[in-house]
């Protein structure tokens, strides 16, 4: 049984993984869907019959590699140089998480949108919402947001990135229901969500502040880290996906009054 836990997490770590990998966004949507307002959930339900908040969390990464959904891969994260803010940078004509998810709220109350429009935009702000509140989807373009720092994590090779995309989250050793439920009732920060728009401003300050502690080690490259840096870090890790998801409900608890 250990051998196949241990490649289990290799596997984990070393794969081209997501935002928050797969299980992260899911642990985000479900956190949402359990607060949804009624009149939200039968909107959800209309859109997505038969499925999810989470089932559908991670389909705008499945798009991304297919050529007619290519412009959306830079809609996955926003870089902001230390020092600088999301209002002070010159930002890509292509668009940034922030911009995504501004435009999917939109077409979310476009009563003249399509069906399908509507649907995909739904998927698309599950998505992205879990990707602006991991720290390092506003990151530092010098690094890719952590991605070209190589880091040996007790024993297994992966990247800054990638270690908080999924690597943490793995060795919890829960799925995603199992972990939703340990965040909702373990006392992590649990904001109101009644909000009237999403503060990005907000949510970037908080990603950036987050940062600081997220590469407190020594060096910059081939870094090794064990245990005591995901003791250190796990709060704001847990904390950050529960704040997700209490803001994606709030998001579509708003939209769908």
């Amino acid at each position: 049984m250990k051998w196949i836990l241990y490649f289990t997490c290799s596997l984990a770590l070393l794969q081209n993984v997501w935002a928050w990998g797969p299980e992260g966004h899911m642990v985000v949507a479900q956190i949402a869907e359990n607060q949804l307002t009624e009149t939200a959930k039968k909107n959800v339900a209309k859109l997505l019959p038969g499925q999810t908040l989470a089932s559908v969390a991670n389909w705008a990464d499945s798009i991304k590699g297919q050529s007619e959904w290519a412009h959306t891969k830079p809609w996955h994260y926003a870089d902001v140089p230390d020092g600088e803010n999301y209002d002070s940078i010159t930002h890509s004509p292509e668009g940034d998480v922030i911009t995504a998810i501004t435009q999917m709220i939109n077409v979310l109350k476009d009563q003249r949108a399509s069906e399908t429009d509507k649907q995909n935009a739904l998927k698309f702000i599950v998505h992205f919402v879990g990707d602006i509140h991991q720290p390092l989807h506003v990151g530092r373009p010098d690094d890719h947001g952590g991605n070209s720092i190589k880091v040996t994590f007790e024993g297994l090779n992966t990247n800054l990135h990638q270690l908080w995309d999924s690597g943490m989250i793995t060795k919890q050793q829960m799925d995603y229901v199992q972990y939703t439920h340990y965040l909702e009732t373990h006392g992590f920060m649990a904001p109101s969500t009644e909000i009237p728009e999403i503060p990005f401003r907000q949510i970037v300050t908080e990603d950036m502040a987050a940062r600081k502690q997220m590469y407190d080690f020594k060096g910059s490259n081939n870094v090794v880290l064990d245990a005591s840096y995901m003791n250190a870090n796990l709060d704001t890790m847990n904390s950050r996906l529960l704040l997700g998801g209490k803001r994606l409900a709030g998001i579509l608890n708003s939209v769908f009054k």
